[in-house]
């Protein structure tokens, strides 16, 4: 039977069990070091644009700049592992924090080479170059 894939930015696709929409995605790994590997795949980068394809590879739903909300974990009796996967879009202050985060590390960057161009014209005035 086939099913429905989560696929993440890095091409990763995960099977899914069911879905209800992306707040709510269930997955069945064959143990708990199978269960711990899918989730440290639902990495920031790997979700910043998500996809849903139905079983056909059709798209079903294409979400950007989402974010792991919760994930909850529920053992079966066969030694599987049903996790519950919620995901969310960043609200507009986690974007914003994230671009303000983004322009400071530039900025840093920026008055450090110019520190150092500054530093390299004023050795080069010494020696009368």
């Amino acid at each position: 039977m086939d099913k429905e894939k989560l696929v993440l930015a890095d091409g990763t696709e995960i099977m899914l069990e069911s879905s209800q929409g992306v707040g709510a995605l269930c997955v069945c790994a064959g143990n708990h070091s199978a269960a711990c590997s899918m989730w440290s795949m639902l990495t920031r980068d790997n979700l910043r644009e998500v996809v849903i394809r139905n079983p056909d590879g059709g798209m079903t739903g294409k979400y950007k700049d989402m974010i792991l909300d919760h994930i909850t974990g529920t053992d079966n009796a066969d030694g599987t592992v049903r996790l519950t996967v919620c995901l969310r879009e960043k609200t507009y202050f986690e974007i914003l924090a994230e671009r303000i985060a983004e322009l400071e590390a530039g900025s840093r960057t920026h008055n450090e080479a110019i520190a150092d161009l500054g530093q390299a014209v004023s050795d080069m005035a010494e020696r009368g170059e």
